[in-house]
């Protein structure tokens, strides 16, 4: 599924990056939230979520994992809270279903 920008105004997020090339996730802040992997024509191929002070490295595992699998972009959307992090990657998840989630 497509990316829809109306995710920008959950309530959840209070910050979110543009979506960036892949290779340039170093530059993300530490803090918690859920990131995305996109293709690029931005379908949606990954949602993950981390805890506060490690954006850079989840996304840097799950690559490793090979959930960055047929994507070319990656956007952060930050939370206040690891819970509102693990909220919101249960609705991304749902909303989305994409396909490295389940592989």
């Amino acid at each position: 599924m497509l990316w829809d920008s109306s995710d920008h105004v959950d309530n959840r997020v209070v910050a979110y990056t543009r979506w960036r090339y892949l290779e340039n996730y170093g530059t993300f802040e530490h803090r918690a939230g859920v990131y995305l992997f996109a293709s690029a024509d931005l379908h949606i191929k990954y949602v993950g979520k981390v805890g506060a002070v490690r954006m850079v490295v989840e996304i840097e595992e799950a690559i490793r994992r090979g959930k960055a699998y047929g994507a070319r972009r990656v956007k952060a959307l930050y939370t206040n809270s690891d819970e509102r992090a693990i909220s919101l990657e249960k609705y991304l998840i749902g909303k989305y279903n994409p396909s490295n989630n389940f592989r």
